[in-house]
């Protein structure tokens, strides 16, 4: 029985370990902005390299954890221990903290924020890794030894099984998300009346937003307003405040766009990929929940503008000489 019980438990954090690595595989992008949520080192997230490795080390020390014979497994187990606790320690701090925190656990198939159950979950793993070196049983030799030889792959093929069907189920899952959010989603104007997201499809249309406290977004509200005749041929342009008509009815800079703006909360900004503000996606059939995300004026006026607005404003007498905001982005 202690054979069954070690190999189960050695088995389970191998699973995890496989699973996680293959549900981080391909978002690299997210994971880089979940170490940098974390407060890890730069060095973590500062490009992607981190990002792309740290998914196939867990990969390597889940399979190597099922797959190695005893005693050696023991190595990944106390490696895989060791990690555990990290996770664990880590977690705590980041749960005491007054800002809630993304968690993007399991490639995002895990909990969105950091919360007790992030903890309780963790503090699991770290008593399943801690019985798996104690018990020191390796589940392919217990497999070989119980059942036959052939068996000595089945902890493997089975751990990489359950990292398919986890992959297989989180694409289903935000396949269901995304179609209620494009069913469910809106806009306010100033009186609460709701708009859908799928109205600004036809004719496609880039959402701009402003945060009330970002003061990139002051100083973007003067170009903003000429913005409508450099616009790029076939699109529409409209201004998007984050927050409620409240939080901009005593700041005179958002005053001439408040007639015609939207308002959203920051639910909105982060389906259509905007990580902070100024911000700016487009919305058309092809990508219903936004498409080309950026932040920061240069990067939007590149993305709404027509190439050759420069001329254009030049033509229309508008002052091009525009002074580029010192703090150009308000990470959201």
């Amino acid at each position: 029985m202690t054979d069954w019980i070690g190999a189960l438990c050695t088995w389970l954090i191998g699973a995890v370990l496989v699973s996680s690595g293959v549900l981080k595989l391909g978002t690299e992008k997210t994971f880089q902005v979940t170490l940098s949520q974390f407060g890890l080192p730069q060095w973590t997230w500062r490009d992607e390299r981190f990002a792309r490795v740290f998914p196939w080390c867990e990969i390597a020390l889940g399979l190597a954890v099922v797959l190695l014979p005893a005693p050696v497994h023991l190595l990944p187990a106390v490696a895989i221990l060791a990690l555990f606790v990290a996770f664990l320690v880590l977690v705590v701090q980041v749960r005491r903290r007054p800002t809630p925190v993304s968690c993007n656990c399991f490639g995002g198939l895990g909990d969105d924020t950091v919360g007790a159950r992030t903890v309780i979950r963790n503090a699991v793993l770290v008593v399943l890794a801690l019985a798996a070196v104690l018990l020191h049983r390796s589940p392919a030799s217990v497999a070989a030894d119980r059942l036959a030889g052939w068996c000595y792959p089945i902890p493997a093929v089975l751990a990489a099984a359950v990292a398919g069907s986890l992959v297989v189920w989180r694409s289903v899952a935000a396949r269901r998300k995304r179609d209620r959010l494009i069913r469910t989603l809106t806009v306010q104007d100033v009186d609460g009346n709701e708009l859908p997201i799928t109205e600004f499809q036809d004719p496609p249309t880039f959402l701009v937003f402003f945060a009330p406290r970002c003061g990139a977004c002051h100083a973007l509200v003067d170009d903003f307003r000429w913005w409508p005749h450099l616009l790029k041929d076939g699109y529409d342009l409209q201004p998007v405040f984050l927050g409620t008509p409240e939080d901009f009815a005593g700041l005179q800079k958002f005053a001439p766009l408040a007639p015609h703006a939207w308002y959203a909360d920051g639910e909105l900004a982060t389906v259509v990929g905007i990580t902070g503000t100024p911000g700016a996606a487009m919305i058309d059939a092809e990508h219903p929940l936004g498409g080309q995300g950026t932040a920061g004026y240069g990067a939007i006026r590149n993305l709404v503008l027509r190439p050759d607005w420069q001329e254009v404003a030049a033509a229309m007498s508008v002052d091009t000489e525009i002074a580029e905001p010192t703090a150009d982005v308000k990470r959201l």
